[in-house]
């Protein structure tokens, strides 16, 4: 009886594995990667496409915030070392927006594609969680590599909108 016991239990605990349903919330999951704290109520406009045996996909969310919510979002992001000033490095740019470097044509444009406007005051956190990623910080051998493993927010102050995108290919 007691070994019959022991395999359901172990059973239900593979089936909740396996099915998210001890996974984070997005909302908290969104605050520990970039590094400031969400408000707990908020409607956040998500999609994730990972998946299958390797995890490649795209994590995508929008979150507005009211005026009282944006003014504890700004100072937390200006008090942070992680989140920069925009506009984006060359780099993040072009495979946000697209553009040519060294006679290469980008064409990502990610940013459109996810319907993320262009940004004039704001700010950016990035994070490269690629494995052969020297630095995770920073971007510079973003290109250098066969395949992509980053997190990039962008904050737009005039608007009061996180844009927040992980890709894994």
């Amino acid at each position: 009886m007691k070994k019959r016991f022991m395999c359901i239990l172990l059973l239900l605990i593979i089936i909740c594995s396996l099915t998210g349903c001890f996974s984070q919330s997005i909302n908290k999951r969104i605050s520990n990667t970039i590094e400031i704290r969400l408000p707990t109520n908020l409607k956040i406009d998500y999609e994730d496409t990972h998946g299958g045996f390797h995890g490649d996909g795209e994590t995508f969310a929008k979150i507005e915030f009211d005026t009282s919510e944006a003014e504890n979002i700004s100072l937390q992001i200006t008090n942070h070392k992680g989140w920069r000033n925009l506009p984006l490095s060359e780099n993040l740019n072009l495979i946000m927006y697209g553009g040519e470097k060294n006679n290469v044509e980008y064409v990502y444009n990610f940013a459109e594609r996810l319907g993320i406007p262009y940004i004039e005051n704001g700010y950016w956190f990035f994070t490269d969680r690629h494995r052969e990623s020297s630095f995770s910080e920073k971007d510079e051998d973003l290109f250098q590599r066969n395949s992509f493993n980053f997190t990039l927010a962008l904050y737009d102050t005039d608007t009061n909108t996180l844009y927040y995108f992980e890709f894994d290919t």
